[in-house]
């Protein structure tokens, strides 16, 4: 019988994970590093007071429906997103830097983009468009893709 050993000490502001966690039989080591775990709560934390903020409007749409609202802006942010990724300015730039990195709306839907890697790399390979061209160099969002 072996003994098993109990999960991995946590501190209330950890500034580096354990070298790998205990999954099974398994020892994982861990795929993201502290930083990125804070960028990405910080996004999705943006993105969370961007549908408050959208949803909280007076006048227009949200004063009607705050869900419906919620809809128009997303569908607005994907075309938004998909006239960003048409432009040509990745193909003359090696990768994205923080002077090319695209409004909270666009990001919001890169991101959500991103979850499905499998859709984000069939799109990317599809055809030889700006579009594809550029999904390809778009691979990860630069704050939050760190080593």
């Amino acid at each position: 019988m072996q003994h098993e050993e109990g999960p991995p000490e946590y501190t209330e502001y950890p500034t580096k994970l354990p070298e790998s966690f205990p999954i099974g039989p398994h020892k994982v080591q861990p795929l993201v590093n502290v930083t990125g775990l804070q960028a990405h709560l910080k996004l999705l934390g943006a993105i969370h007071k961007l549908k408050q903020n959208v949803q909280s409007q007076e006048d227009g749409i949200a004063a009607r429906n705050k869900d419906q609202a919620w809809v128009v802006f997303v569908n607005r942010a994907v075309h938004r997103f998909y006239q960003w990724t048409t432009s040509p300015w990745s193909r003359h730039l090696p990768r994205l830097t923080e002077q090319v990195v695209p409004p909270l709306d666009v990001i919001m839907v890169w991101h959500s983009y991103l979850l499905n890697p499998r859709a984000y790399y069939e799109d990317s390979r599809r055809m030889e468009t700006d579009y594809c061209i550029n999904l390809q160099k778009m691979q990860y969002v630069p704050s939050m893709h760190s080593k």
